[in-house]
């Protein structure tokens, strides 16, 4: 029963979130003002709050998230701090780290109990490891409170319950759209130099990387970052109700080892879970064609094969191909404008950037339904149990979702110098730009108030306005099964660190004899009690069939 409420509450959520994103598809939508006239500028309502509440205290927030600090961060927060000291009269100090060191240090503030009072977390790192923990605050009634009205306002009760983990709400979710669709971004001044056409597969693709290795030599024919390949080759269980797959890390939904999990054909008995470098055995029982390891994780042959094209860094953090030298990079469609900005502004205008999108060929051919998802928000930002502000930092919360100035402050910078308006729900890019891009997914992004880039060019505003619609994609089998990692928690600790350690090398094509060392890993991962974690995936995915959860 508790199964299919959460289905149903996701499928509300589908319809709201259609309704809120088609407002930042033209200049209709007013994001909240329902009179129909048009809503005050930045400029008029920033910091807007009730003049009758008391000021609190000061407090001072620290935040942590990942990536590269914006250069005009203590800029805005001056501002912040200006047009909202009458009302919150709070201070946030940000703390930046890369993607893996994220990671690592937040599972040891989390058991030293260090001062933090928010972090990015997600379900593709560690929330539901933390969650089971005990390392995150409940957050359910901060939620749907006419006590924090902007809570109330942009994130209805139908989206709450859809992201709750186990009955309560342990993360303030973060979406515009459900996915921000992978792509190689193409040079396109190269490609046209080079005298081939648009590049609409991945063969052609791989001949664009073969020319500019063999005319430019002393050029990355593609750049990659943290993420390595991520997601490029990867197989889709599209149309499938009996399998989900985990074929990178990132997917993982056990845990943090990505066990594919295969369902009987009716989708009510788990039949297997099977994991990188386990026997084809371990596969016999799947549906086809994933009945074989390398069906799924055989991917990782492909990035050896195409390790030739890549950057001898490809483990740094940076991604893109914001470089004279790059001739492609791997990123997504919401970057294209970013990176375009950043290309120009330091090369000149001659340079320019075009996406391929890799999702899918269904995706790069925009059908619909051909967009993965499980219909919850992919990023999140959580409050560790051990904060001593919890109540001022949802307050906090409260404001930057209280009114579109407040949410554009933080998400786009200063208007005027950062950003300029373009009608109700859309933004262009000024010449300081650059200096303030901050990483909306990490504690902004919300459908009724996030605005979309105007600066685009045609084919990625299509993509854009594609992965807006909630038509465009496809409900993953178990998509509303949260795994408790509690009980296998020791299994977890000793297993995680091996696994993430060797995920690094292969992910970015480096090892020639992957399979072997895919093995090898899974051996370590036995011994460290795997087996335990398997058993523990199927029972815990059997009980959630059993109760009714597709």
């Amino acid at each position: 029963m508790k199964a299919k409420m959460f289905i149903a509450a996701a499928l509300v959520m589908v319809l709201f979130l259609m309704a809120a994103c088609s407002g930042n598809n033209g200049s209709t939508g007013t994001n909240g003002n329902t009179s129909g006239k048009p809503s005050p500028s930045s400029s008029e309502t920033a910091g807007t709050s009730n003049p009758d509440a008391a000021v609190p205290d000061p407090v001072t927030l620290k935040f942590m998230l990942f990536g590269d600090k914006p250069a005009d961060m203590d800029k805005v927060l001056a501002k912040f701090e200006e047009v909202s000291k009458d009302s919150i009269n709070t201070k946030i100090e940000f703390e930046y780290n890369t993607p893996q060191d994220h990671r690592q240090k937040m599972q040891l503030k989390m058991s030293t109990g260090e001062a933090v009072d928010v972090m990015f977390d997600a379900g593709w790192m560690n929330l539901y490891n933390h969650v089971s923990l005990g390392y995150y605050a409940e957050l359910d009634k901060y939620f749907n409170n006419d006590e924090y009205p902007g809570l109330k306002a942009a994130f209805p009760a139908e989206f709450v319950e859809a992201n709750k983990i186990n009955g309560h709400l342990y993360t303030i979710p973060l979406t515009y759209y459900y996915t921000d669709l992978n792509v190689i971004s193409i040079r396109k001044d190269i490609r046209e130099e080079l005298g081939l056409g648009p590049i609409t597969t991945l063969e052609e693709l791989e001949v664009y990387l073969q020319q500019v290795q063999e005319k430019k030599p002393d050029y990355t024919p593609l750049a990659l970052g943290g993420r390595g390949f991520h997601k490029l080759f990867t197989p889709s269980e599209n149309g499938r109700t009996d399998i989900r797959l985990a074929a990178v890390g990132s997917d993982s939904f056990t845990g943090g080892i990505p066990f594919s999990v295969a369902l009987s054909e009716d989708g009510k008995k788990v039949i297997g879970a099977a994991t990188l470098g386990d026997p084809d055995s371990e596969f016999a029982s799947f549906p086809a064609p994933f009945n074989t390891h390398d069906s799924i994780y055989g991917h990782f042959q492909k990035r050896v094969d195409w390790s030739k094209y890549i950057n001898k860094d490809a483990l740094a953090p940076a991604t893109g191909v914001v470089s004279d030298k790059g001739g492609a990079g791997e990123g997504t469609i919401g970057g294209i404008s970013r990176d375009r900005q950043k290309l120009q502004e330091a090369y000149g205008t001659g340079l320019d950037i075009e996406p391929f999108v890799y999702e899918s060929e269904d995706a790069r051919n925009m059908k619909p339904g051909a967009i993965r998802t499980d219909f919850r928000a992919n990023n999140s930002v959580v409050i560790p149990a051990s904060s001593k502000n919890i109540d001022r930092t949802m307050k906090f919360f409260d404001w930057l979702f209280s009114s579109k100035a407040n949410h554009d402050l933080f998400e786009l910078g200063i208007e005027g110098e950062h950003w300029v308006a373009d009608g109700d729900n859309g933004y262009k890019t000024t010449a300081n730009t650059t200096k303030y891009q901050f990483q909306p997914y990490e504690l902004t992004w919300n459908p009724s108030l996030s605005r979309l880039n105007s600066d685009q060019d045609p084919a990625t505003m299509n993509y854009l306005q594609y992965a807006l619609d909630n038509k465009n994609y496809f409900q993953i089998a178990l998509s509303g099964f949260i795994f408790d990692s509690k009980p296998v928690a020791t299994e977890l600790a000793k297993i995680k660190p091996k696994f993430d350690e060797v995920e690094q090398i292969l992910k970015v094509g480096y090892e020639k004899n992957w399979l072997e060392m895919a093995q090898s890993l899974n051996k370590q991962m036995r011994d460290s009690g795997l087996e335990t974690v398997r058993a523990e995936v199927l029972k815990q995915v059997q009980a959630y069939l059993d109760a009714g959860g597709k």
